[in-house]
């Protein structure tokens, strides 16, 4: 079995990472259709939150499939999303 932490700072992050859990989703990284208005970290915010521990990563938050290498460029170990559908 795994455990994951879901955040949304890079400060929630970094107690995942001394947590010790396998992985973390971090975001909204762009604005999401489940979560309008959320205050989104964008892909430098997720950048500084992926950098702020050494467990993968992946970005969660208004992404689809194609997002795959922009996030990867942004230390993503991969994209999570909700939504299926390609751009």
């Amino acid at each position: 079995m795994l455990c994951a932490a879901s955040c949304h700072t890079r400060e929630e992050i970094a107690r995942a990472g001394a947590l010790g859990v396998d992985f973390a989703v971090l975001g909204p990284v762009l604005p999401a259709p489940t979560h309008p208005g959320a205050r989104v970290l964008g892909w430098d915010g997720f950048a500084a939150g992926a950098a702020a521990t050494a467990i993968s990563v992946y970005a969660l938050g208004g992404l689809e499939a194609g997002d795959l290498d922009t996030a990867v460029m942004h230390g993503a170990h991969g994209v999570a999303f909700r939504r299926g559908a390609r751009r």
